[in-house]
């Protein structure tokens, strides 16, 4: 047989993933084992739950890891691998949530950059699962009350040859659904969430005006009103805005808007059609500050506003790059336009998490040693062996890092003889006994199975 031992120094990192013998499925039976006699091991029970997930076994890792979650075990690998897991199985809500415990409690600060990123990303996806749902539950809808004093902003219909006035659908909704917002007296939806509601309804720019459409997407979103409108180019530079209020529960107009002026003038125009919304057919008592705030909301630059606009439409349809270089557009026009500001970091985000895969995500935890290093503490503890009756936790890894001399010692591998105690600190975390110990004339060694001959 042959003797491994190696001097202490040579261990180096135990927790490290790369090199080691990752928690995989082939450890399940054995982790299973462990937790089943040790139902309180945090470690066992997490890394159960990553080696499920790389099993592609993603229900069975949501039940072990959510149970580790609920008692109380708050680690970086169990969030992270209940996100993954979530994320597997399209349940982006519980993914986001679980991503968002990893930046409380994760270790990897790269990691958690990235995760940042997906959790916009995951909240995208959940607005347009929640627009399937609701389309697919449309009947029942109906039955629903609205939400009171909650109105929604549609794009606005767009009627002209100028191509370069078209972003206006996009940025003139944007405009007032946050001037609306501004007014504490009513709850403004979500311009994106009503967005994901219209294009899973197919519905195009030329329906965004039709009342039929308000009302169905109102009853869907749970609306109590809804805000339709018609952008008008009359020429010379001159615009005409029309906007038509309807009630949800009763399908009818509650009032109808009218603004025309020089284009020049837009922001005049929409700040005069949000404030009279409100005063005049929503009954809504604007503050001083409330219609201060309203009227100031604005950018300084119309082609930076077109620009802002361009990049919602991109937004909407998914293409992330082109979106943020039309609101980096915007700001080389008007450099304090805050809502591009916003804008471009949630563009530059959802770029950054469209373009990283699982695979990106997982390959990041493994390098951190993210869910590794607990399962293979719990494998040694346990006394699992691989299939040639060798460790096969972390013990193992050390071994296999350590290089040649642990595999074929050469002399003075093995130091004997009295010195100082270099027992190794990292090895002893784990549980375990040094490879070797140097006292008072004594050592302990491990003898694994020969490797070799």
């Amino acid at each position: 047989m042959r003797v491994l031992a190696a001097a202490l120094g040579t261990l180096g990192a135990v927790g490290c993933a790369t090199g080691a013998p990752r928690v995989g499925p082939a450890d399940i039976p054995a982790l299973e084992e462990a937790v089943s006699s040790r139902p309180q091991d945090a470690e066992a029970r997490v890394g159960l739950g990553v080696a499920l997930y790389r099993a592609d076994r993603y229900v069975d890792a949501v039940r072990v890891l959510d149970g580790a979650v609920e008692r109380g075990i708050r680690t970086g690998a169990a969030y992270l691998h209940l996100g993954l897991s979530y994320e597997a199985l399209e349940l982006w809500a519980q993914a986001r949530a679980a991503y968002g415990m990893y930046l409380e409690v994760g270790r990897s600060d790269p990691l958690k950059d990235e995760l940042r990123h997906r959790m916009d990303l995951m909240a995208r996806r959940e607005l347009r699962a929640r627009a399937r749902e609701a389309v697919a539950g449309e009947r029942d809808a109906g039955a629903a009350p609205p939400t009171p004093r909650s109105l929604a902003v549609f794009p606005f219909g767009f009627h002209s040859d100028r191509e370069d006035l078209e972003p206006l659908v996009y940025a003139l909704a944007d405009m007032m659904t946050t001037d609306f917002g501004l007014s504490g007296a009513v709850t403004v939806l979500e311009r994106a969430r009503l967005q994901s509601l219209l294009d899973e309804m197919s519905l195009t720019e030329a329906g965004y005006a039709d009342p039929r459409s308000g009302a169905r997407a109102g009853r869907m979103m749970r609306a109590e009103h809804v805000v339709q409108g018609l952008i008008t180019d009359l020429g010379v530079e001159h615009l005409r805005l029309d906007s038509d209020v309807r009630s949800v529960p009763a399908e009818t107009s509650v009032g109808t808007l009218t603004a025309e002026d020089e284009l020049a003038n837009l922001f005049d125009m929409e700040k005069d059609l949000v404030v009279r919304t409100l005063r005049d057919v929503l009954r809504v008592e604007l503050t001083p500050q409330e219609e201060q705030a309203i009227r100031e909301n604005r950018t300084d630059d119309l082609m930076a506003f077109l620009a802002y606009g361009r990049g919602l439409r991109e937004m909407d349809r998914g293409d992330f790059a082109a979106a943020g270089a039309s609101f980096g557009a915007a700001l080389e026009l008007d450099p304090g336009y805050q809502a591009a500001q916003l804008a471009a970091a949630e563009a530059i985000s959802l770029l950054s998490a469209s373009s990283t895969g699982v695979d990106d995500i997982v390959e990041m935890a493994e390098e951190s040693g993210e869910g590794d290093d607990l399962g293979e503490r719990a494998l040694d503890r346990f006394g699992a062996m691989d299939g040639e009756g060798r460790p096969r936790g972390a013990l193992r890894g050390a071994l296999l890092r350590s290089g040649n001399d642990v595999v074929n010692p050469t002399p003075g591998a093995a130091v004997v003889g009295p010195g100082p105690d270099t027992r190794n600190p990292v090895l002893e975390a784990f549980g375990l006994d040094d490879i070797t110990r140097v006292g008072t004339g004594t050592i302990r060694i491990l003898i694994l199975n020969p490797v070799g001959d």
